[in-house]
């Protein structure tokens, strides 16, 4: 089967801006889980999460890093996107993680700079499970006093890492957990604790 040639969204604009928005409100509220429109179809590995985040997000200008897990998907993301692939994630504007226990360090990524720190990369990491209760606290924009967030299926490193990279702000990636058809989001402005 030619995986290129999957069809995206049933209804492209539609879908594509309520993907957008249900991404917008995820990024809005960190920890909040939002359920995104799914595609009619898929490559292989993507979650329908991932895969209608690429096609609501990624253009010809967006170059896309994919681990060794979704390279499968390149076909599908350059077809339906215009999207290049690239070939580093420092060298990407979005990352897809679908092997998430095997995640790069988040340091592998663009975090951009103190002048421009909105060049840096969104990164969206498949994971096992996303729960709004247990896990993480987290604290910082959008949230009232704290806001918790259970993701299921990262390395044990990956919350250090992450607080680690909390002193580098404003530069920082942001990260979007996909599951199934829904996201949480955790911007670079969200402290977490563990």
């Amino acid at each position: 089967m030619n995986h290129a040639a999957l069809p995206g969204f049933a209804d492209a604009v539609h879908d594509a801006q309520g993907a957008f928005r249900g991404l917008l409100d995820a990024m809005s509220h960190p920890g909040r889980i939002v359920t995104l429109p799914a595609p009619r179809a898929m490559p292989p590995g993507f979650d329908a999460a991932t895969a209608a985040l690429l096609l609501a997000l990624c253009d010809a200008d967006t170059p896309v890093w994919l681990d060794a897990a979704a390279t499968p998907g390149a076909g599908w993301l350059t077809f339906q996107t215009g999207a290049p692939v690239a070939a580093e994630p420092a060298r990407a504007a979005f990352a897809v993680v679908v092997a998430s226990g095997q995640m790069p360090a988040l340091d592998a990524f663009d975090w951009g700079s103190d002048e421009v720190p909105e060049a840096s990369a969104t990164v969206i990491v498949q994971v096992a499970a996303l729960a709004a209760d247990g896990g993480w606290t987290l604290r910082g924009p959008g949230i009232a006093t704290q806001a918790r967030l259970l993701v299921a299926g990262l390395s044990q490193t990956w919350a250090r890492d992450r607080q680690a990279m909390q002193a580098a702000f404003p530069r920082g990636v942001d990260v979007i957990f996909a599951c199934g058809e829904r996201v949480a989001a955790l911007p670079r402005t969200t402290i977490l604790e563990a």
